[in-house]
């Protein structure tokens, strides 16, 4: 399990200002389509989204390979009260269903998405539902990039998706491709900030907390130049 241990230090770099913003909104988003009472999250990630929705579930379960990262979560959120198994996806087996499963930024990391979204059908209730968040390669300012001749492929991994432990890029049509070949319905798809230059840039530029969340508004009607996609399936 130290295998995942060493990625986490890809969650203190410059990009933590992307993570700020992006994982303490959609969570928000989340609470506005999800239904019922419990919710299985897979990977704990910087924690914000356990956060925020554990105030609303009364059963939260999480699936989490890395200690390091669980021990993070626990310092930083020790009021929090969850359910915690441990053990890579593809392997942890669960005794119940689910109204909700979250798979934030998730997909990117796995070795085969199609597994994790055919395995884990099987702990959704009926009427429940699935929310998947992924980086988006063809975000508005790799658009310009490769536009301007700074990047010759905006669905190539980068430096910085390896440093996260990213085994693929995907953009709008890759998403919707997989969840509809494995029969699942798309309920909804929002983007999540729109933001049309790079991190660095946006940090020496000092914008305001207004503009910042204005971009994260704007962004949820155009998921196909937004940093990130959130998207809300069923099964068929």
């Amino acid at each position: 399990m130290n295998e995942l241990d060493k990625y986490k230090e890809a969650y203190d770099n410059v990009f933590v200002l992307d993570n700020e913003l992006s994982l303490n909104w959609y969570p928000k988003r989340i609470l506005k389509m999800a239904k019922g009472d419990s919710i299985l999250e897979l990977g704990i990630g910087h924690g914000f989204s356990t956060k925020i929705l554990a105030e609303k579930f009364k059963n939260y379960v999480v699936i989490d390979a890395s200690q390091e990262m669980v021990n993070r979560f626990y310092k930083k959120f020790p009021e929090v009260k969850i359910k915690m198994f441990f053990g890579y996806f593809e392997e942890v087996e669960l005794k119940e269903k689910f109204d909700n499963i979250l798979m934030g930024f998730v997909l990117e990391h796995v070795d085969d998405p199609e597994i994790i979204l055919s395995k884990y059908r099987k702990y959704l209730k009926p009427s429940g539902s699935i929310f998947i968040t992924v980086p988006n390669g063809e975000v508005l300012h790799r658009r310009f990039g490769y536009e301007a001749g700074m990047l010759d492929d905006m669905l190539k991994l980068t430096s910085a998706d390896y440093e996260f432990g990213h085994k693929r890029v995907f953009n709008l049509e890759k998403l919707k491709k997989l969840v509809t070949s494995l029969d699942y319905n798309i309920e909804k798809i929002e983007g999540i900030f729109l933001k049309p230059i790079a991190t660095q840039q946006i940090i020496d530029l000092k914008l305001t907390d207004e503009i910042l969340n204005a971009m994260l508004k704007v962004g949820i009607n155009y998921p196909e130049l937004c940093n990130s996609i959130l998207m809300e399936i069923k099964p068929k």
